[in-house]
């Protein structure tokens, strides 16, 4: 997972608690419980009118943690409000900004289903008593896309969102750029990069002609987005979820497109692409298109 070799530890909870049964550890002043049946703690979230979650202000997505003993790449899910105010605040002082997301009941399935495509692998709730670790999977189940053919299987780059969210997380923090801890982020993510398959938005016009026969035509458009500078960008996806943010009341096609065709698909006004702009908004720039195949050789 990613974090693995770097260690880097963004989480408060860093003491290992005395007394306590090796499936238990302390949390300031409360118990985790690392129970093998989280069944019961499992029914307890999905029946709950709704939970609280703190999402990171860079990457507009759940803050994630990974463990420092584990090294499971975690979320952390709050029964109340004033829980996770306090943990804001605690990393704060860490110089992670945080925002808290009200997440209702019927949007759970919808929210713990869309986990899957970012590599998270486990949940941390909250209560004012305890703290229990649980797989993602005791909550909701994993998406086979096993007997799919191949192309239908959509795309998904788990791996590359992981290290993106990590990435960015880091990248953000209030402290001055030298105490930052990138360069193996960055190492980890460039490689995760050049390894994925990635989803491109494109207006096709109206008329006569298969999709396939507009490609090979070129009779299509690509969508356009502009920094704070004015540079043009094209915008670049990891799988469906963050597709559907940009494309949202707007009628788009979508095509995929391995690392090595995306620089032919670069308009001459891009500067490059901007990777997931409603998420973690990663700039790659054409020179890191050329670039990283040569470091990766």
């Amino acid at each position: 997972e990613a974090g693995q070799e770097k260690g880097i530890n963004l989480s408060a909870e860093s003491e290992t608690g005395g007394g306590h049964s090796p499936y238990e550890k302390s949390y300031n002043g409360r118990v985790i419980h690392m129970a093998i049946d989280n069944s019961f703690m499992a029914r307890k979230i999905q029946t709950r009118k709704q939970m609280y979650v703190p999402f990171c202000a860079v990457t507009g997505m759940p803050f994630i943690v990974c463990d420092p003993e584990t090294f499971n790449d975690q979320v952390r899910i709050f029964e109340t409000e004033e829980l996770l105010r306090g943990y804001i605040k605690e990393q704060a002082e860490q110089k992670n900004i945080l925002r808290a997301v009200e997440v209702k009941n019927k949007d759970f399935l919808s929210f713990f289903s869309s986990l899957f495509m970012t590599g998270i692998n486990e949940l941390v709730f909250i209560d004012k008593e305890n703290v229990v670790n649980m797989g993602l999977e005791a909550i909701v189940k994993k998406p086979d896309y096993s007997k799919l053919k191949p192309e239908q299987r959509p795309v998904t780059n788990p791996n590359l969102v992981l290290t993106g969210m990590y990435f960015m997380q880091e990248a953000g923090r209030q402290v001055p750029q030298e105490e930052k801890n990138l360069a193996d982020l960055e190492e980890e993510l460039s490689a995760n990069m050049i390894k994925s398959r990635y989803i491109m938005a494109i207006e096709l016009p109206e008329g006569p002609g298969t999709l396939a026969e507009k490609l090979q035509s070129k009779n299509y458009k690509l969508p356009i987005l502009k920094d704070k500078q004015g540079n043009a960008f094209q915008p670049l996806f990891t799988d469906p979820i963050e597709l559907a943010k940009f494309t949202k009341g707007k009628k788009m096609s979508a095509i995929a497109v391995p690392f090595g065709e995306l620089t032919k698909l670069l308009t001459s006004e891009a500067k490059g692409y901007m990777l997931n702009p409603n998420g973690f908004h990663i700039m790659m720039p054409k020179q890191l298109l050329e670039a990283l195949p040569k470091r990766f050789q």
